[in-house]
């Protein structure tokens, strides 16, 4: 392929937004586009809102030059379990009515162009090891703390999909025999413990049994107004319900980043997602946890990080994955001598 300036469209297709960039394939976003996913409204309204999305930066970017014969394609970081082999969605926990979707051949059909589907926390995962956190790093995982849980994870530069495109399903790892109902239909998720939703429920559930907190001031005792950020913030001031539920959470996630460095033994964890912004007052505790129970080997050298893209990891992770399957992509491109240890265990 000839020296010249090609373009990608990347995809991240959240529970609730959907975040679409035209970028150059050095990483650079010429334009971006946000609309709300509507999942509630039926599949084929989140599939026309990527539809437009991803016409709303053709155009944007035609205006700026950018040619429709530059663009090499799209790739799109969905929800769930996918074989991104044929681009198709077995099925999206958080968003009802996705079932064995043909994502890829749709979105191609429509746009007329090349369409490559990956999984959206693999997408973040090499995103943040493209032009992120992990640069440099060709061994990591990525955890996103949003809605659900989701993992990536990467070794020795390549994501890791296992025999049936699945691996990396890190938010339903069970780490509690028999407790909370997770949203895939199992107890004792990770993700029933450590999602924002997790963190809201777990809250509401301690309120209801009367424990007091400044919270139902904050919301005038509209229950329906706690969030997971809100607890956060609350439990920075002092709350004691509030700071109970950020460090059992702290401890929550510490176990199952355990799990992970013991098995996995990365160079480097990444947190993302809302909850990660919340700083040392939740890395602090998540560290220690680690670090006393882990095996002692295991975490030797590994960082525990916060993700650096921020909302644009899974869309610029979408291009990566484009390149990469244009041969574009290597794990030398994303060598850096001079990374900066942001953190360690």
């Amino acid at each position: 392929m000839k020296s010249m300036s090609y373009y990608v469209i990347g995809v991240d297709m959240g529970a609730t937004n959907i975040v679409c960039v035209l970028s150059s394939k050095d990483g650079e976003i010429i334009t971006r586009d946000t609309s709300k996913t509507l999942g509630s409204e039926g599949k084929e309204k989140t599939i026309s809102q990527i539809i437009n999305s991803a016409k709303n930066v053709l155009k944007e970017g035609e205006k700026l030059g950018v040619s429709a014969k530059s663009i090499l394609g799209m790739g799109i970081g969905g929800p769930g379990p996918i074989n991104s082999d044929d681009g198709i969605i077995y099925i999206a926990p958080n968003i009802p009515g996705w079932i064995n979707t043909s994502l890829a051949e749709e979105l191609g059909n429509e746009l007329e162009l090349p369409v490559f589907l990956e999984n959206d926390a693999n997408a973040a995962a090499l995103g943040e090891w493209w032009l992120g956190a992990g640069k440099g790093v060709n061994n990591l995982v990525l955890l996103t703390l949003g809605t659900g849980i989701g993992g990536g994870i990467i070794i020795n530069g390549e994501i890791l999909y296992g025999a049936g495109h699945v691996a990396g399903e890190i938010g339903h790892m069970v780490i509690k025999e028999g407790g909370l109902l997770c949203s895939c239909g199992n107890h004792g998720c990770l993700e029933a413990y450590t999602s924002a939703k997790s963190v809201v429920n777990r809250t509401l559930a301690e309120i209801k049994e009367g424990r007091k907190t400044l919270l139902t001031d904050i919301v005038d005792n509209r229950m329906e107004k706690i969030t997971c950020k809100l607890v956060f913030d609350t439990a920075k001031k002092g709350d004691g319900l509030c700071k109970k539920i950020v460090e059992d959470t702290a401890k929550y996630l510490g176990t199952g980043i355990i799990n992970i460095v013991n098995i996995i033994n990365p160079q480097m964890v990444i947190l993302g997602g809302g909850m990660a912004k919340a700083g040392d007052f939740f890395f602090d505790p998540i560290k220690e946890y680690v670090k006393e129970h882990a095996f002692n080997e295991s975490t030797k050298g590994v960082k525990i990080v916060p993700a650096a893209l921020g909302s644009n990891a899974g869309a610029i992770g979408a291009v990566a994955f484009v390149l990469k399957k244009k041969g574009l992509l290597n794990k030398a491109d994303c060598f850096d001598s001079n990374i900066i240890e942001l953190s360690e265990t």
